[in-house]
């Protein structure tokens, strides 16, 4: 599967500046993190109302994920903001 089509296709009709949607997906072993990087005025509608939006793209994700044995970790981060390294 695709994750970043994915996630690009799901977040870009509901965003006000789809163009700045950047989507990365960085794959290690059985894992692959989905790094959403979106206009800060956009992490609300990606968001959603009581996170709600957020939760159910990343239920999505997982459960893609699992139909092909990896564990997906989705994060969303501001535009121009940098994903902190691990042990950070």
């Amino acid at each position: 599967m695709n994750f970043e089509a994915f996630v690009t296709d799901v977040l870009s009709p509901i965003l006000d500046h789809p163009e700045a949607l950047r989507v990365e997906v960085k794959e290690g072993g059985r894992k692959l993190d989905v790094l959403i990087f979106a206009e800060a005025r956009d992490r609300g509608r990606i968001i959603g109302k009581g996170g709600r939006m957020i939760t159910s793209l990343r239920t999505l994700a997982k459960v893609a994920g699992e139909k092909a044995g990896l564990t997906v970790n989705l994060e969303l981060f501001d535009g121009d903001e940098l994903p902190a390294k691990a042990g950070e």
